[in-house]
């Protein structure tokens, strides 16, 4: 049960984040945002994609893609990278032999 409930939990959080378009009439589309031109903004709500005129567009919010499972951890700072390269070494040391 607990298993089923975390499952639904993800679906909705995935589901439920979308690009926001408020309207100058106030209204509020949430969907996600699919490109368009200097004159139109396109957005797919549900399984339909909407062409909205710019000049009826107050704003346009986009909620940036929750982290996936499956994206690569970013090396830490001062660590070998993937590819197995050192940091830079000290220049200290080169200077000091001058």
């Amino acid at each position: 049960m607990r298993l089923r409930t975390a499952i639904l939990a993800m679906t909705c959080a995935a589901a439920c984040s979308a690009d926001t378009l408020t309207l100058r009439d106030g209204h509020v589309v949430h969907g996600t945002y699919m490109g368009g031109t200097a004159r139109t903004i396109k957005l797919q709500v549900d399984d339909a994609i909407k062409t909205y005129d710019v000049t009826d567009v107050s704003t346009l919010q986009f909620t940036p893609p929750a982290p996936s499972a499956s994206a690569p951890v970013p090396p830490q700072r001062g660590q070998s990278g993937a590819a197995g390269v050192a940091p830079p070494k000290d220049s200290v040391h080169s200077r000091d032999r001058l």
